[in-house]
């Protein structure tokens, strides 16, 4: 152990050594300065497309909506797809039950009652992204999930 904090000593003297040495004819490149905080590339997250989505709706887009059940611990989500268009209204299937998560498969054929048919308007939509201070299940369209 000894011999290694003294070969240790001997490199730190030598670096030291070194670097106060100095050389006119021959300068040194500088290196790029880093600061403390260097951030790293992360890739962004996928824009939030929903109001773009639900202002030109198409068929097969499928809404999601989170709701808190009355007397339920955690938020779910409910599932309607786009069957229709029709000048500013929106048909819709909706899901026949709901999902634990909104990114849950919804492209299995059993997933939606297709006799069952809710319609919006592209204004009601809209308005639905915000949760009413008066709706006991805080509902809300967080989503449009379009060529899923």
């Amino acid at each position: 152990m000894p011999k290694f904090f003294a070969a240790a000593a001997l490199l730190l003297t030598g670096l030291s050594a070194c670097q106060s040495e100095s050389k006119p004819e021959q300068s040194a490149p500088t290196p790029p300065t880093q600061t403390d905080n260097t951030t790293l590339a992360v890739p962004a997250p996928p824009a939030d497309r929903t109001a773009e989505y639900l202002a030109a709706p198409q068929v097969g887009d499928v809404l999601v909506v989170r709701f808190v059940p009355e007397n339920g611990p955690a938020e779910q989500f409910y599932f309607y797809q786009v069957y229709r268009l029709g000048g500013d209204t929106v048909y819709t299937h909706p899901a026949r039950q709901p999902a634990a998560t909104a990114d849950a498969d919804a492209s299995r054929p059993d997933v939606f009652a297709p006799e069952a048919i809710r319609t919006y308007t592209k204004k009601e939509l809209q308005e639905y992204r915000q949760e009413s201070p008066s709706d006991p299940q805080h509902s809300r369209l967080v989503r449009v999930r379009r060529g899923e």
